[in-house]
Formats: structure tokens, C-alpha cells, sequence
């Protein structure tokens, strides 16, 4: 199967998918790009599940594919022909986001990391085809001192009314040791960099609420309509060797991962340094308010238990933010809350996984996704062979079984299903998925609330 050529932009993609679908995989290849040989776990944009994200790679260069979610193909993408509004080319792509609600054009917009014009940016594409860069290695932002020189973890929302876009990133820049997390505010028919105005959510002389130190990690800022960032801060770190801390933290294991993998202390710390004060914070109207922090009761845990680590968080349209969370007597699970309703649990140690009598969550590695009610989908196992993607009820709260290992797709047993956040909006949620005779892709799977699984997919 061979798909069209890179040179149009983002166009309107039908409404979500019905049935479970093919989205791409190893068999595929592109016109000027090749056959493809992998991807990275897939995201999902607009109000209808509109759009499905992934990086690609092919032998020799990488590119970021936009998909439609119903199985039609490929609509756009980005890879070393693509150019920026300045005439820059793109030269490679790390990370990425999409809106989970359409731009008042009627589609998703995306937001990115690459390389232009020898510096490295966050790119963010106008529904025009209009790509503008946010900020750049080559910019001097003056609170932090100096230039940026690392951008990452871009994430991006469209504001409520439509007359805004909101992108937030971390960056590190300067000479002293900055970092920060910023908020980039786009009018929705900008079409020059120029128009892009950037604002301090919190950086390294911003306080951590009810403490007297300062953050020191701040990471995955997660931009939300209501122009709120909710993002994992802290004050970690440590005066150590940074290669000597990066090699003990490739060697340490929490259970069965290495330390620097494990949701739980992936990005929040170094060996040899505490990770002090840390927590889930909302940013809104200039103020930093606590989502859940290292003083917060468990909701059903143990009697005064408080929390001690936390994953990055996702978030959903109505600023909802979910997290993995551990708690100081040994509860674990993903929680919930927001501006609205308080902390409450999704699932965790002691809730029985859908389809498996007796047998309870042990293990949600990855960081959860968020429908526009706040309802959480996210993959959960008990052991390598009990596990699958699991979705919460918005009104119940009952979970359901999206996909699991006893799941055939396209007639064969899975090797692998990934699942991480921002894959679900609109009943559908995206998964890459590794097939027995090792095909490798992207499906799209509804999301049902059901509670019977369908064996066959």
C-alpha cells in the first residue's frame, strides 16, 4: 500500500471510527520516503477523533505522519521536504502533540521539535499549512538570561472561544542553571512567528506553593483549553557528576524497569540528589495552585497515607489531570482531579481487572489519556500475560476492556500493545500494536464501555 506524498497540508478527516482499524504499518511505504520500519506510540487530535499522529521511520530518515482516524490514510506529515514559514527545511522530528479539539478551521493542529535552519525549535502547523516556529535555539529569551539550548516535551490545546491556540514546552537556556516551563499564546489566524507571545509559567526562581524552595524540575507541561499548564515539578537535582548520576540511573531498577524508565522516576530526580517537595501543579491567571502533592491523602488509601511519587500527568478538555500515583503505605494507582472535583481513584492494587476474576491492577506504566469528560483510558497489567488498555466509565466510572492479550487482531495474538497519553478522544483510542508474525502498526480500537470483550478484532 502506498500512500500520497507530503506536499499538501492538514484537510478536515471524518468522524471517528466505528469499527477497530488499521491505521499504518511496516508494510506501508510512502512516496519519496520509503517503506516504513516503525513508530512511535501514537496520539489522537480533534473533536471526533479526527486525526491520528505518530512518528515514522524508514531506513535512513524519520518524519511526523498524520493519519486519518478512519482508516482512509495518510492526510499530512512532516519529514526533510517539509519547510517552515521562514523557508527553513525540517530536519528531523522529537517530540510532538496535537489538540484534542479542532481549530475553528474544522481540524486538529500539531505541535513539534525539530530542526530548522541549523537551530533546533517547537514548530507548531496552522490549519493554512503555515508552519511557525515558537520558540528556537537561536532566541534569547530574556528571563532566563540567554539563549534556549534544549526545547522539549511540547504539548498543545485550542482555547475554548477558538481565537487562541496555547503551546506549552520545557526549555532550559542561559548559563546559570535556568529551566522553565512556557506558555506560547497564537491567534488562531496568526501567520507569522512574530505574532507568537511567550509567558513564564514557572522557572527556576518561581517558588513551590506552601514551601520556601524553589523548583528545580519542572517537566511534561500539559497546555489545556482554559489556557491552564499542568505540569510535574519539584525541587530535585543533585551537585553530582552528571554522567555518573545518568549511568546509575540506566543500571538502578524500580521492579521490573530501569529507574530512568519507570513512570514513577523517569524525569523527576537523580540518583544522589532528594526530589524534594514534589507534585502535579495547574498554572491559570498568573497563579500556581496544587493538583496533588507529597502532603496529599491517598483517596482509599490507608489512614493518613500521603503520596511520595507521581507520573507526569495528562489532561483532558475540561482540565481535568490524571496521574500514576504511589503512595507511602504502598497505594498505587491513577488518580484524578480538577479545578472542579476533588481527588478521587481511577483504579489501582485492589481493582479487579475487567475479564479477570481474582486478579487485581499490579502495574500502569505509562502515562494515562483523557476523554473531554475527564474519563481516564490506560493501559494496566497484572503480569505479562493479563494486561491490556481499560477504560473508565464518565458517568459510572466502571471500567471496561478496550483491547487485551487474549485479543486477536487481524486473526493473530498480540507481542505487544503500547499505550500512553493523549491516544484517546471521541470512543476512540490508538494503540501500537505488534502482531505474532511481528508486523508492527497502529490501530485505532473503539471505546464502548461495555462490558463484554470482543475476542476478534
Amino acid at each position: 500500500m502506498v500512500r500520497s506524498s507530503f506536499a499538501h497540508p492538514f484537510f478536515a478527516a471524518a468522524a471517528a471510527v466505528a469499527a477497530p482499524t488499521i491505521i499504518v504499518d511496516n508494510h506501508d511505504s510512502i512516496s519519496g520516503f520509503g517503506d516504513l520500519d516503525g513508530f512511535t506510540f501514537p496520539r489522537i487530535g480533534g473533536d471526533n477523533a479526527d486525526q491520528t499522529v505518530m512518528g515514522g521511520y524508514a531506513t535512513s530518515s524519520s518524519a511526523l505522519l498524520v493519519y486519518s482516524s478512519t482508516g482512509a490514510g495518510r492526510l499530512d506529515g512532516f519529514n526533510a521536504t517539509s519547510v517552515d514559514s521562514a523557508g527553513n527545511t525540517l530536519e528531523g522530528f522529537g517530540d510532538f502533540g496535537v489538540s484534542a479539539s479542532n481549530h475553528r478551521e474544522g481540524q486538529p493542529v500539531v505541535t513539534f521539535i525539530s530542526t530548522a535552519g541549523g537551530v533546533d525549535g517547537v514548530f507548531l502547523q496552522q490549519p493554512t499549512g503555515t508552519i511557525l516556529q515558537i520558540a528556537s535555539t537561536a532566541q534569547t529569551y530574556e528571563p532566563a538570561g540567554g539563549a534556549f539550548y534544549f526545547l522539549s516535551e511540547p504539548s498543545v490545546a485550542v482555547s475554548d472561544d477558538k481565537t487562541e491556540v496555547y503551546v506549552a514546552f520545557s526549555a532550559r537556556a542561559g548559563s546559570s542553571g535556568w529551566r522553565g516551563v512556557l506558555l506560547a499564546k497564537i491567534p488562531a489566524d496568526a501567520s507569522s512567528n512574530e505574532e507568537v507571545v511567550l509567558t513564564t509559567v514557572a522557572d527556576t526562581s518561581t517558588p513551590i506553593p506552601s514551601t520556601s524552595v524553589n523548583f528545580r524540575c519542572i517537566t511534561v507541561p500539559q497546555a489545556t483549553p482554559q489556557g491552564d499548564v499542568v505540569f510535574f515539578g519539584s525541587n530535585c537535582g543533585s551537585s553530582g557528576s552528571a554522567m555518573v548520576q545518568a549511568q546509575f540511573n540506566k543500571l538502578a531498577y524500580s521492579g521490573l524497569n530501569p529507574r530512568d524508565m519507570d513512570i514513577l522516576t523517569k524525569n523527576h530526580g537523580s540518583f544522589g540528589g532528594s526530589n524534594v517537595n514534589p507534585g502535579i501543579w495547574r498554572y491559570g491567571q498568573g497563579t500556581i495552585v496544587e493538583v496533588v502533592s507529597f502532603a496529599t491523602p491517598v483517596p482509599d488509601g490507608q489512614s493518613g497515607e500521603a503520596f511520595v511519587a507521581f507520573s507526569d500527568p495528562g489532561t483532558a478538555l475540561d482540565g481535568t489531570a490524571a496521574f500514576v500515583g504511589l503512595g507511602n503505605n504502598g497505594s498505587y494507582g491513577i488518580f484524578k482531579g480538577s479545578r472542579a472535583k476533588p481527588l478521587s481513584l481511577v483504579a489501582g492494587r485492589q481493582t479487579e481487572v475487567p475479564g479477570y476474576a481474582g486478579y487485581t491492577f499490579q502495574n500502569m506504566p505509562n502515562v494515562p489519556s483523557l476523554g473531554p469528560n475527564g474519563e481516564v483510558v490506560f493501559f494496566g497489567a497484572v503480569n505479562s500475560d493479563i494486561a491490556g488498555i481499560f477504560a473508565e466509565d464518565p458517568v459510572t466510572g466502571e471500567l471496561s476492556t478496550v483491547i487485551n492479550y487474549e485479543t486477536l487482531v487481524e486473526g493473530q495474538p498480540t507481542l505487544y500493545v503500547g499505550f500512553g497519553t493523549q491516544a484517546y478522544s471521541a470512543g476512540v483510542a490508538s494503540a501500537y500494536i505488534v502482531l505474532n508474525d511481528t508486523t508492527c502498526g497502529v490501530w485505532n480500537l473503539p471505546v464502548t464501555h461495555a462490558s463484554s470483550l470482543t475476542t476478534v478484532v
